[in-house]
Parts: C-alpha cells; structure tokens; sequence
C-alpha cells in the first residue's frame, strides 16, 4: 500500500434511510485510517437519487455516527476547503466534466429510448452475447443529432468504453480485473441531467483529492466503470479497498428481517456506543492478538489495512452482548446512572432522585449486559406500584398458602422490631427467622423478595430494603399478605 504524505479518505453516505451498522464499520476504518496517518476523513452526501434521498434521512445518519463518536473533519455540516459536501449541490460541476468529455470524444449523447435499448438485450442474449449497449448512438452524424434535439427526443450521455481489460489491486482483495468489451458504452448523465453514481463519486474523489477509498464490497463491481471515467479523465485514481460482507450467525446477509441492522435501533436496545465501535471494529479487521477489548485510542493504534479480513465477518448479537457487558462494568456508578436514566424515564419511572439512582444503579453492574434491561430489574424502586400474584410465592408448588402467610407474616414482625435499618441488620433478623422457623434461608428470603418487588429474579434483597426504607417495605409486605388473603 502506497501511503502519501497527504491522505485522505471518505464516506459517502445515501440518505435514503437510517445510518447502518454497514455505513458505520465503514466509517470507523475510515476514520481510524486517517487518524493513523495523520490525514483528513471527509463525510459527503451521495444524494443523486431524487426518489428516495431525504434532510431527515441525513440527519440519521450523521446522528448515527455522532453517536459513535465517529467524527469528520469535513462535511456539510462543518464545511470544509472542497464545499460543498452534497452531490445535489455539485451539478454544475458534473455537467462541466461531462462536457469535457464530449468535446474530447470520450463521452456522446445518447437518443435511444427504453424499448429500443430492451430491444438490443433481448437480441444480445438470443445470440449469446454480453447484453452490452450497441453503442449506435456514438456514430450519429451531427446533422442527425441536431434533428433528434430538435425534435424534443430525450437523450442521455454516455461514455466511451475502450474494448480493454481494466485491472487495479485492491488494498483488501488483492489484483482485480474486468473486460470492459462487455461492459460496452454506460451512461454517466441521465435524461433529467443528473449524475449518474459512477460517474460523480469519480468527479468527487478527484476533486476533493481523495486518496483511498475503503468501502463496502458491494461497491466492488463499480469500480470497474469508475475507472473507465478516471482514465477518459486522464485522473490518478485512489487506491481502492473492499470490505467484507457482514454476516448472520447461519451466513445470511443481515437484514432488517433478521433483526436490527440500524445504529439508533442498537441505541434503543441499550447497547453503549463503545460497545459498538469495539464490536465493529473487529468484524473484518484482526488486530493480530489476543485483546479484544479497544478504546478509540487504541484502536487507531492498532488498525492496519494489511490486516483486514477478505473473508465474511459473523455478526454475532451474542457476542455484542458480552462486550456491552464488558463496557457497562467499566462505567463509574454516576457515569451508568446517567446512561440508564433516559430508559427509567422512557418506562415511566420517575427517577429525580439522582442519589438514589445511582444507589440503585450500583446493585445490577454486575447483573445486566443492556441498558434495557435496567427498569425491568430496579424500576420497583422508583414505584409504589408492584403487581404480584399469590401463586409467585408457591414457586413450584414446594410452599403452600399457608407457609407463605406465616413467612411474610412474621418476616413483617421481625423487620418492624428494628431500631436500625441498616444492611446489616435486616440481614441478621431474616436469616435469625429463618433458623428459628427451620427454613432454608434461601427460601425464606424468596418471599420477602417477591412481596417487595413481585419478581423472583432482583437485585440483593438486603441492599433493596433499605434503599426502599423501613416503612415502604412493611407496607408492601403487609401488601402481599393481602394478596395472599391474610
């Protein structure tokens, strides 16, 4: 890989939709390569399809990668030396490049008309050949030409594909090559005068001196008619490098089917943003050891193109639990408080109360590997509300109603004979109960648990009751007496 002194990449996302996790890996190596040599990452806007680009799909996607913590050093947000930074913005630039390339003879206006153009396919392929367009049009005299204009006739440019054989060598995929005799004369500007994708990422990368460019491999193939447009050009091209697929555990390409594939979905399903990055950063890329776990900094550090993985990376939500899991018991207790409050609040809990968040906070680190799932194991604490069923304290049929009654009965009794109402106290007391009545101590606990939080699985009981306070905890066990039909 040549590296020059001036390096500069690019992500160039389609606002047609929400920022994928497939845009943000790619902006990740982007952004990481650049940092790595000191160069520039640029964010553009490819927003050349009319039907379906949107400002609020833009907006997801750069919030998408905000989130990340991705960030770009230009763009349409922050400007930048090559402004402006959207493709719709750039029309006049485009047509001038393809003008160039008709005055030179490398580039012609096209007249034939979507029957004519199934016409020659259909025939192309009866005969056994490549589909390729006839390239009829390129031999119009212009006498005829200015007849078909004058006629209204809609035209198109096409360029001129030389009959050779196009070869690069991919930073990722190694020597790639392509017969450009089938491929045969491509549009590059459409009838409503637009840019064709091919032929303005040409025009981009050249103009705003793009010096590699890392994306998916899907873009594979295209790169074959970018390179027919740098060489009409007389333009240097980058040096290309292609990524892997992502795929699902059984090797299906992710999809929305198969679940979320969005970077806000990931954030609504409680996954931190270093989570992902780490996550995403390992699916095509091996650092060459045994650590898996990066920061930002780190990841810069170690990121190498010589060791991006040409074969398919598995997207494994299981291990992208584990790592937010990994990366959840590294907040501090304030810093995870704050993190989880927008989901209390979201599940209607009020939680003001920043000390007694965090109180909370700190008895599930260890217990929860999502954000998510926070309110469902603490949201009893910020409620006067608990639903519980009389059939939760039987368990599996081993406690009868009556066991049940007199547990509660006189676990309530020796709690409100306390003075001090500290964890270590309450402790002492239920589990002198417990002995006194001959249970397991186990067992015991798992009704009080149950009256005050109508959950089996919770946080430490004993760290619960006196974050919930002596007076709120009789009541709800006296509560779940009544539930019982004392």
């Amino acid at each position: 890989m040549n590296t020059p002194d001036k390096v500069r990449v690019r992500i160039a996302p389609s606002p047609t939709g929400n920022c994928h996790v497939g845009t943000a890996r790619t902006a990740l190596y982007n952004m990481l390569f650049a940092r790595k040599y000191g160069g520039k990452f640029v964010l553009r806007i490819d927003d050349t399809d009319l039907q379906r680009s949107t400002k609020e799909s833009e907006e997801g996607v750069l919030e998408g990668l905000r989130w990340l913590n991705i960030k770009w050093d230009e763009g349409p947000d922050v400007g930048g030396p090559y402004a402006p930074y959207r493709q719709m913005e750039r029309q006049h630039t485009y047509r001038q490049v393809a003008e160039q390339l008709m005055a030179q003879g490398d580039a012609y206006h096209c007249y034939c008309t979507p029957e004519e153009l199934e016409a020659e396919r259909k025939a192309a392929l009866a005969e056994g050949r490549p589909p390729r367009y006839s390239g009829k049009c390129a031999r119009l005299t212009d006498e005829e030409r200015a007849r078909l204009d004058a006629s209204g006739a809609k035209r198109v440019v096409r360029l001129k594909v030389p009959e050779t054989t196009l070869s690069f060598v991919d930073l990722v995929r190694g020597e790639q090559h392509k017969n450009m005799a089938e491929r045969g004369d491509f549009v590059i500007i459409k009838s409503d005068g637009s840019p064709v994708y091919n032929f303005a990422t040409v025009v981009d990368e050249h103009l705003m001196e793009i010096t590699h460019v890392f994306r998916a491999v899907e873009h594979l193939t295209n790169t074959f008619d970018q390179l027919a447009v740098y060489h009409a050009m007389g333009w240097a091209p980058p040096q290309f490098g292609h990524l892997t697929l992502m795929l699902n555990p059984d090797r299906t390409k992710i999809s929305k089917r198969a679940g979320a594939v969005y970077i806000g979905e990931f954030r609504e399903m409680g996954y931190l943003p270093e989570a992902l990055v780490n996550f995403l950063a390992l699916l095509g890329w091996n650092p060459g050891t045994d650590q898996e776990i990066f920061s930002m900094d780190q990841l810069v550090e170690a990121f190498s193109v010589e060791t991006l993985s040409k074969s398919d990376a598995i997207f494994d939500i299981k291990k992208l639990d584990w790592f937010n899991g990994v990366y959840i018991r590294s907040l501090t207790v304030a810093d995870l408080a704050s993190r989880v409050k927008p989901f209390m609040e979201k599940a209607g809990f009020d939680v003001s109360d920043q000390a007694r968040l965090e109180a909370a906070v700190s008895l599930i680190t260890d217990r929860i590997n999502k954000l998510t799932e926070a309110p469902d194991m603490i949201g009893f604490l910020f409620t006067k509300e608990i639903e519980i069923s009389s059939d939760a304290f039987l368990g599996k049929g081993k406690i009868g109603p009556d066991q049940a009654r007199e547990a509660l009965a006189r676990s309530r009794e020796a709690l409100a004979a306390l003075k001090e109402w500290e964890h270590e106290t309450v402790e002492s007391a239920l589990r002198g109960l417990a002995d006194q009545m001959r249970w397991k101590a186990g067992d015991l606990l798992m009704q009080v648990r149950i009256a005050i939080t109508g959950r089996r699985v919770t946080p430490p009981l004993f760290e619960s009751l006196v974050l919930l306070g002596k007076d709120e905890s009789l009541r709800r066990i006296g509560q779940a007496l009544a539930v019982l039909g004392d």
